[in-house]
């Protein structure tokens, strides 16, 4: 996709103390937004797609150099808060968690390799801990950048998101996929409950179709009745989302929140797009 770059005239540096910064970084992209708290309006979007860094080295380097040039970014946002996609992360219910431990829990599943170091958030919506591994690179640049800064894994939003959601408005069954270039998450939430979160790694349609029919199968969920909400950078014309509607009949976008407002160029930005950056200021 084309980068994006939104500031709204609105925007004064001498009110950055009332702004929330947030910011979004995977291995083929890196987003941030700005709302202003006070308005609980957004008034600030970006985002720069790197499809062919294939190393976070070089990914910090790039973003390294997009900071440096957006004055946006020279300013000292007292709230920042930054988004990192992984699938590799594991979650621990928060009856059994200690800090102690969190390497151990981490590795029952997978690896924690060379230039990695471990983070954890507390979610509310389930009542766990994840813990995930970020590249040391990657924090070292922003919490260089940004001394206030606390970083988050893209479940968090997500599932705090979900359960409220489905709590609110009462409904059942509903599959979502939270998309990114290489990986994308699975969940599926049923009266407020999250079933199942899972991320999977893919690099084709084939392989995403592969993981997502899979899963829609091994759930016993049918094609034809159950509700598939999408979000993520996915144009209406994405072959992942047109393989999607060769199996599954119901399928709608999960769109930002609307108990925000944003800036009217914001409004040309599909709905979608960007809905987990910017549930990430709402989670504690």
């Amino acid at each position: 996709m084309q980068n994006i770059h939104f500031i709204d005239k609105s925007f004064r540096a001498t009110d950055v103390s009332k702004y929330h910064l947030s910011l979004q970084v995977f291995l083929k992209g890196f987003s941030f937004s700005v709302l202003d708290g006070e308005r609980n309006k957004y008034i600030a979007l970006a985002h720069y797609s790197f499809s062919r860094i294939t190393s976070y080295r070089t990914l910090a380097k790039q973003i390294s150099e997009i900071i440096d040039k957006e004055p946006l970014l020279q300013n000292d946002f007292p709230h920042v808060k930054l988004l990192y996609a992984t699938a590799n992360y594991t979650f621990v219910p928060s009856v059994f968690y200690t800090d102690a431990d969190k390497a151990k829990f981490f590795e029952f599943n997978q690896e924690l390799k060379a230039g990695e170091q471990l983070s954890t958030n507390y979610i509310f919506g389930n009542s766990s801990t994840v813990i995930f591994s970020v590249p040391k690179i990657l924090v070292s640049l922003f919490t260089e950048r940004f001394p206030n800064l606390r970083i988050y894994h893209q479940s968090v939003p997500l599932i705090e998101e979900l359960t409220l959601k489905s709590k609110i408005e009462g409904y059942g069954k509903r599959v979502f996929v939270n998309l990114h270039p290489t990986i994308f998450d699975f969940v599926l939430i049923d009266g407020g409950e999250i079933i199942l979160f899972n991320t999977f790694t893919y690099k084709s349609v084939s392989d995403f179709n592969y993981f997502f029919l899979n899963a829609i199968d091994n759930l016993k969920l049918s094609p034809l009745t159950t509700s598939v909400y999408v979000c993520g950078i996915l144009a209406s014309d994405d072959l992942i989302l047109e393989s999607m509607k060769k199996y599954i009949k119901n399928i709608n976008y999960f769109d930002k929140p609307s108990h925000f407002d944003y800036a009217y160029g914001l409004n040309e930005v599909p709905s979608h797009y960007f809905t987990n950056m910017i549930n990430l200021y709402q989670c504690g």
